[in-house]
């Protein structure tokens, strides 16, 4: 072929994807105030990234792709729906509209559908889509997927990991808190029951369909496992009693810290030394179990002993350059919990200059029966977590509206 003219044909094909695929394409500058920026991500977000009230981590346009949000990244997909639903739970809690409230609960019922998909009660999915076939995005992370029994026609993805459990409980926690009405506050209620109280009777297990622990989902007191699953799962059983009221989960939080220590275990959640091993998406489930854990407890020494992990992780967030796009998450909630002075200019501007994603134009290898072949598409990753920190910020006067 001649190079110009394939040069040609390949301008053609990145004028046409970049016309034609998404539903809408309108993107913020950088230089845009803060509340454009969030307005309009979350617009992108609404029309991009949402199957059937769940948020997906990255979307694929056509041609690799498909005109609806089903061909992407789900492996994190549970995080950005949770991210979503926390997100316009302070949302409403500040407007007080019903149509806040209104799109939180089809979130929620995204959430709810990753449990029905299964087909176990309490087993709950990374994420799923509808298809009469597998789809070649299965492949993107790994293959743990699974026709539903329950709903026909879906797939769903398995192998629940420690950082979805904490995302679950976090923002089913928060939706209960801020935004549900009596309805869906049984709902969550029931959620958390049946996701917590299958965990408890597997010996604080995450047991997938082939009644095996995942790969990920170890907070047995039998098994040796990092002091950042003792913090998890007892910030799960604290939120899930304190919704539920059931005892059961009051005893088990109690049990795990005066028989097997997870109180003291927790403290060294942060990896400080060497640097090189610091983790900050750990960094994420910890703020989060931190967030529900140091409200909800009123045992002065417990207390103590959950500040103490905080401030293991405060000696390195309080350096955060901004670069990592949960930062302000750190900043703004250590604030909140702490309740210390510490909104810097510095760190204000770093809060004012929070992104969401740029989209990206890459090469996917498409699998048909045996062979391959290469695809040029645009992909779109997620501002849930900005849009999240945005409201957040906002719920308790740390972000000005004008900003």
């Amino acid at each position: 072929m001649n190079f110009k003219f394939h040069i040609f044909l390949l301008t053609v094909t990145y004028i046409s994807i970049s016309m034609t695929a998404q539903k809408l394409s309108t993107f913020p500058k950088k230089t845009d105030p803060l509340h454009v920026k969030v307005e309009m991500f979350t617009e992108l977000m609404l029309a991009n990234n949402m199957n059937e009230g769940t948020f997906l981590s990255g979307v694929i346009y056509p041609p690799a792709g498909l005109d609806s949000a089903i061909i992407g990244r789900y492996a994190d997909a549970l995080d950005e729906t949770t991210n979503m639903l926390v997100a316009y739970s302070y949302k409403y809690a500040i407007t007080k509209d019903p149509k806040d409230r209104e799109l939180a609960n089809k979130i929620f019922d995204g959430l709810l559908k990753m449990e029905t998909v299964t087909g176990v009660p309490g087993l709950v999915s990374r994420g799923f889509y509808r298809s009469d076939e597998p789809l070649w995005h299965e492949s993107l992370w790994y293959n743990e997927w699974h026709w539903s029994t329950s709903l026909p026609g879906y797939r769903w993805l398995g192998d629940l990991s420690a950082d979805k459990f904490t995302s679950l409980c976090y923002a089913t926690g928060v939706f209960y808190e801020l935004c549900a009405d009596d309805e869906y506050k049984q709902k969550a209620a029931g959620l958390l029951d049946r996701f917590m109280g299958r965990i408890a009777d597997d010996n604080f297990k995450i047991v997938d369909l082939d009644g095996k622990m995942t790969l990920w989902g170890n907070y047995c007191p039998d098994l040796p496992h990092q002091p950042l699953n003792s913090l998890e799962i007892l910030m799960g059983l604290k939120v899930t009693y304190k919704i539920t009221g059931k005892e059961r989960y009051n005893s088990a939080y109690h049990m795990l810290i005066d028989r097997y220590h997870y109180d003291e275990h927790q403290i060294k959640s942060k990896i400080i030394f060497p640097v090189e091993w610091r983790n900050p998406w750990d960094d994420c489930h910890a703020i989060k179990s931190l967030y529900m854990l140091m409200r909800y407890e009123d045992d002065p020494t417990l207390l103590n002993k959950y500040r103490m992990n905080l401030n293991r992780h405060w000696y390195v967030w309080k350096d955060a350059d901004f670069s990592f796009v949960n930062d302000a998450l750190f900043i703004l909630t250590y604030k909140v919990l702490t309740g210390e002075d510490i909104l810097t200019q510095e760190r204000i501007n770093g809060i004012k200059n929070m992104w969401g994603y740029d989209r990206q134009t890459r090469e996917f290898k498409i699998k048909t029966g045996n062979k391959y072949s290469t695809v040029i598409s645009q992909e779109d990753g997620s501002a849930a977590s900005l849009i999240r920190n945005y409201w957040l910020g906002r719920y308790y006067g740390m972000i000005d509206p004008a900003w």
